[in-house]
């Protein structure tokens, strides 16, 4: 069911991306507030305990980016890079996504195994938390919007 409820959170979340993404708004953004849900996502789930209602509200907030996250850096980059590199750095943005998506099970596996025990779970999700923050990170940090 939980996967279901983030499921239906990554529907409104690209519906909501789609009503935020008006002429002149910065992609960049947009993007953060949905790395941001995820983020705060992972969080909430560090402390669900026994709550029903955390777990809900937890893989809502994750789900609201799961569609996000592969569709908003292409668009990023079609608003930054000149016409003539757009294809080139989506096509890279594409296959560095597919890498991640691919071996983050492992990478995740890897720690639950590693650090195996009691708090197992919660290094798993800090991890994840920390990974969207990195990125929210990067995407404020780095190049300004607008196409030099």
């Amino acid at each position: 069911m939980a996967m279901g409820v983030a499921t239906c959170s990554a529907i409104f979340g690209r519906f909501l991306s789609s009503r935020l993404l008006a002429p002149g708004t910065c992609r960049r953004h947009v993007a953060c507030l949905s790395y941001a849900c995820q983020c705060l996502g992972c969080v909430v789930l560090m402390f669900i305990g026994t709550s029903p209602a955390l777990l809900c509200a937890g893989m809502i907030l994750f789900g609201v980016g799961i569609g996000n996250a592969t569709s908003l850096p292409p668009l990023i980059a079609q608003a930054e890079f000149p016409r003539h590199q757009v294809a080139r750095v989506v096509t890279l943005i594409v296959a560095i996504a597919q890498d991640c998506y691919a071996f983050a099970p492992a990478l995740f596996g890897g720690v639950r195994t590693l650090f195996n025990g009691p708090d197992s779970d919660l290094i798993a999700l800090a991890l994840a938390a920390s990974i969207q923050a990195a990125a929210i990170l990067v995407l404020i940090s780095t190049r300004p919007h607008g196409k030099p």
